[in-house]
């Protein structure tokens, strides 16, 4: 018997859900490829993925900063 197919979770909607890219590892949902964004399908992790994403940016701002040495 094959693997049942994998329906979008997003409310409503009927399409397959993508494979891999269709996954929200923030609400654990699968979806198709027009509700696969976190916007799209009004995902409740939302404010996390943009916590995590301020702070990643913010470490990587601060390691790239450039030091000024004085005296040289």
């Amino acid at each position: 018997m094959p693997a049942k197919k994998l329906r979008c979770t997003a409310k409503d909607c009927r399409e397959p859900a993508q494979r891999i890219v269709g996954d929200c590892t923030f609400c654990n949902g699968h979806f198709c490829g027009k509700h696969r964004l976190l916007e799209d399908h009004k995902c409740s992790g939302l404010e996390d993925c943009k916590k995590q994403s301020h702070a990643r940016n913010a470490a990587q701002l601060e390691a790239e900063r450039t030091q000024v040495i004085r005296g040289v």
